[in-house]
């Protein structure tokens, strides 16, 4: 009942920890648990709307007529908690609790990132795509918007809701992957999720994952984000957001269902308005998103099985955007839409060979329709509009005219898993034993990209029209095992989880595959060397070690990329004919195509030094065979036929020649063969990242005096990240002795960046139980900020150089102004023949112009000074119906001007100070 007002309350989840046994209170808020081994335990209570409940107790064989008080949410109360809970006991993590997410204030998911340990600050912004990677160092560009993370590490962020994996591989909404990759997508497609779509007023708490996770949680690699959203009993909430870019609107209200045990309804809203430059209103986003959820737990004296059954709605409401400085007639649409379902919960069996088995059904659909009407400028152009390869005649394009396109594309994403577990007490020894199966499917059934070929688009020169229906759907099965146990040894405790996971890509059978299958071991051990001392200034001291493998599969559009047409200029004269060769590949797949892998290592320990929390957590982690698109070159063989001058020759294709006619006579042009090296873009495993660091937290505790609690939590990266990991070619468009340059340079791979930042986050909490009132505020400081570009050898040597005054080649430490060079390795001729590279190349022509040139101050370190700024965040409830909050970032408007030793150009560090304010009023 609750603690205040002795009020019943219903459907609480209450849960014996040690032996993963749970139940739910009834419309009475009775409970029972029966036939439980005699022993000490913990017993968890958690409802939405109140306080999590935790209290060690003692049970000779039953629990009957228990009373449990919980504590409503409220300001009021003695202690809240308004900053992340680290969770230290196996794999490093975070945890929101509701309190802290409302004072957060966050408008999407992007937003709570802010409370974990290593990251900093930015302002919130939904005019772009909004993703997140875990343990990376996140940042902001010059001109004030947040900077993107780097895809691969967002792709390998998995966000999991309710137990459902958010799934963006069957996104392909992009124009051409055989020209340009990804790099011309209208969305995320091959990147991370767009967090845009989830909205936090739905959300009853999240958990980042920072270390080693679950076996259960598969296709990742830098970690999870585990959101659980509201289920059950609350009052009709009502929310204002307001700050200088964005508005929103949310609604969320929970009931019983009448009648005995019929369960209870949830329903949320949220409308949402942004803008990223009020005088750019081209740039606006503007959404919908609701969800409707039915959760119900029956059989509740006996086994009880818990069902959720959670429908929710997304929808963009930009679909035309204008602008005055637009030409009158362009238009440019964008709509996505997405429903989806999911069916999960649990089911407590209680027998000796299973415990208990959990289950999760979903499924959702999505729109996403692209449309632009524009003017493509471009000169007077002769294009192809042949689909078969050879030569065909082709078409001139006018210097200007309008282009069409759409991109259709229906995403769908399946996902099913089963688990059971064996939960007991043996002795003093508790185990969990689970094992489970998991299944995804993802594909497309959308119209994919359509124009007209004899007006394209600007950029789909090197594609044409494909319908995403016609690309096969990507399945994985997973199945994984995993055994938790917690052994007490004297006066310590060895807490371990050991699990596998199996992974097959594109099965065919359980253990056949048409893509790829591995094998994922992961461990984490925590060993408690002093628990609860308080006659000892160092009350608690515990030991963690973990390791473990993860791997993300690669998206629908790196399965199947785009054929590859490539065409040349046969023959032109201007207007009366064009000849144009075209060549396809229609088979553009990488068979040796590999998912994402990371290996992760993590070290720590966790202390109570004098009432002083300590947490360090050193970590390693080794991301291979990353995604890159890289160009695949070939020998372009073709026939070139000689120029025809002067007019009134009327050239015509007939059966392979070009005939024409002189002085009344009809006659065939010549051609010679010509041969060019042409390319085009395939997926492969060339990027790699390599992280090292370390986390910290020590928390201060309360002062009671002044009513506050200090803490400072922050971390030092160093993030290595390697462009091309195996060597790569690189065609020079220049031409030699008046011809096409004959050869294709080979350059060496591990060319990258280097990254470290240390940073730290000073919090003091004051909280004033009698005005209902909580503030934060938060010192930023990042003390180090390095960066250097790098390009080495697989030794580690410095492959770049700079020439001394006798042409002498000189690595590494560039202190001047001038230039810096890279050479090939080698280079292949138009037959096809490889060559190494010769140091003697270096002076040679025509080999010297295959070398690549910087401007030193690319390869010289830059070390930004310390900075800082002061965050603010306020709550106050008013009465028991409203609650009002604001926050502040960079309060003082710290912008310290730094100049950029790379563009020349100073720029300001941090960002603008922001501000926004909120009202939440219950009804």
């Amino acid at each position: 009942m609750e603690s205040n007002t002795k009020e019943i309350v219903e459907l609480v989840a209450i849960q014996i920890k040690e032996l993963n046994r749970w139940t739910t209170s009834d419309m009475n808020g009775s409970f029972t648990f029966k036939n439980i081994p005699k022993g000490s335990y913990t017993l968890q209570a958690s409802c939405l709307g109140f306080e999590k409940y935790e209290r060690p107790i003692t049970i000779e064989r039953d629990i009957t007529g228990y009373k449990l008080m919980i504590n409503r949410s409220s300001l009021g109360l003695e202690e809240i908690i308004v900053t992340a809970k680290e969770n230290t006991n196996l794999s490093s993590s975070s945890k929101i609790e509701s309190t802290a997410l409302e004072h957060v204030q966050p408008t999407g998911l992007a937003d709570i990132m802010q409370l974990i340990p290593g990251q900093i600050t930015l302002n919130p912004d939904m005019s772009t795509s909004n993703q997140i990677t875990i343990r990376d160092i996140n940042t902001y560009d010059s001109n004030n918007t947040n900077a993107q993370p780097d895809n691969n590490s967002a792709m390998g962020t998995a966000i999991i809701i309710d137990g459902t994996p958010m799934s963006n591989d069957a996104n392909m909404q992009t124009l051409n992957t055989a020209g340009g990759g990804t790099g011309q997508g209208y969305s995320t497609s091959g990147q991370g999720i767009d967090l845009r779509q989830i909205s936090t007023d739905q959300i009853e708490s999240v958990e980042v994952i920072r270390g080693i996770p679950s076996v259960e949680h598969g296709n990742l690699t830098t970690g999870a984000v585990l959101v659980k959203t509201k289920a059950g009993k609350t009052k009709l909430f009502t929310k204002l957001k307001a700050d200088p870019k964005i508005k929103q609107v949310a609604l969320s209200k929970g009931f019983l269902l009448p009648g005995e045990n019929s369960g209870a309804v949830n329903l949320d809203f949220d409308f949402t308005d942004s803008y990223s430059d009020l005088r750019l209103p081209s740039d606006k986003f503007q959404r919908i998103t609701g969800q409707l959820g039915y959760s119900n737990t029956f059989f509740r004296s006996s086994t009880p099985l818990s069902l959720n059954l959670k429908i929710n709605y997304y929808n963009t409401l930009d679909d035309q955007k204008t602008d005055p400085d637009m030409l009158t007639e362009e238009i440019y649409q964008s709509t996505e839409q997405t429903a989806g379902f999911k069916l999960y919960g649990n089911w407590s069996i209680k027998k000796t060979w299973l415990s208990g088995i959990e289950y999760n059904f979903s499924g959702d659909f999505e729109k996403q329709e692209y449309y632009q009407y524009k003017v493509t400028s471009q000169g007077v152009t002769p294009i192809p509009t042949s689909l078969v390869a050879g030569e065909s005649v082709g078409i001139i394009l006018p210097s200007s005219y309008f282009s069409e396109l759409t991109i259709d594309g229906r995403p769908y994403n399946y996902y099913g898993t089963v688990k059971g577990n064996i939960t007991g007490r043996y002795g003093a020894i508790d185990n969990k034993l689970m094992a489970g199966v998991e299944w995804r499917t993802s594909g497309n059934n959308g119209k994919g990209r359509i124009y007209d070929i004899t007006r394209p688009p600007s950029g789909s020169n090197t594609t044409r029209p494909r319908a995403f229906s016609d690309i096969p759907a990507s399945k994985d099965l997973s199945l994984f095992i995993e055994d938790k146990v917690n052994v007490p040894i004297g006066t310590t405790k060895l807490n371990a989880q050991v699990g596998l996971r199996y992974n097959n890509l594109l099965p065919i059978g359980l253990f056949s595959t048409d893509g790829y299958m591995n094998l994922e071991p992961r461990v984490n051990i925590t060993y408690d060397i002093i628990s609860k001392k308080k006659s000892s200034a160092l009350k608690d001291l515990s030991v963690r070690f973990g390791f473990g493998k993860t791997s993300k599969n690669p998206a629908m559009i790196q399965l199947y990329p785009d054929k590859a047409y490539k065409d040349q200029i046969s023959f032109n004269y201007y207007p009366d004919l064009i000849v144009v060769t075209t060549k396809i590949f229609e088979n553009t797949t990488n068979p040796d195509l590999k998912p994402i892998s990371n290996t992760k290592y993590e070290v720590g320990v966790d202390l109570n030094l004098m009432g002083v929390k300590i947490m360090l957590t050193g970590f390693k982690e080794n991301i291979i065979n990353g995604f890159n698109w890289e160009d695949n070159y070939y020998t372009f063989e073709y026939r070139k036929w000689n120029e025809l001058a002067g007019a009134g020759k009327n050239p015509e294709f007939e059966n392979g020649d070009i005939l024409y006619t002189e002085n009344g006579i009809t006659k065939t042009l010549a051609y010679r063969t010509d041969r060019l090296f042409e390319s085009y873009n395939v997926p492969k495993n060339n990027y790699s990242v390599y992280k090292k660091g370390i986390e910290y937290v020590l928390d201060f505790g309360r002062v009671p005096a002044i009513r506050s609690n200090f803490s400072i939590d922050g971390a030092y990266y160093h993030i290595t990240k390697i462009d091309n990991v195996i060597p790569f070619s690189q065609r020079k468009n220049i031409s030699y002795q008046g011809e096409r340059f004959p050869y294709l340079p080979v350059y060496a791979g591990n060319d990258g960046s280097v990254k470290q930042r240390l940073n730290s986050n000073i919090h003091v909490n004051t909280h004033i139980p009698k005005l209902r009132m909580v503030t934060s505020l938060t010192g930023m400081l990042i003390w180090m900020d390095k960066s250097i570009e790098s390009w080495k050898d697989e030794n580690g040597q410095e492959l770049a150089y700079a020439l001394g005054d006798n042409n002498e080649k000189q690595h590494g430490n560039f202190t001047g102004d001038g230039f810096v060079y890279v050479d090939p390795i080698g280079f292949r001729d138009l037959d096809g023949n490889y060559h190494s590279w010769e140091d003697n190349y270096s002076f040679e022509a025509p080999y010297n112009f295959m070398i690549k040139q910087y401007m030193s101050y690319n390869y010289k370190e830059v070390s930004n000074p310390f900075t800082w700024q002061i965050n603010l965040k306020l709550t106050k409830e008013i009465g028991n119906w409203a609650k009002l909050s604001f926050f502040a970032n960079n309060l003082f408007n710290h912008r310290p001007l730094q100049l950029d030793l790379r563009s020349g150009y100073y720029e300001r560090r941090n960002q603008s100070a922001y501000f926004g304010a909120e009202l939440k009023l219950t009804l």
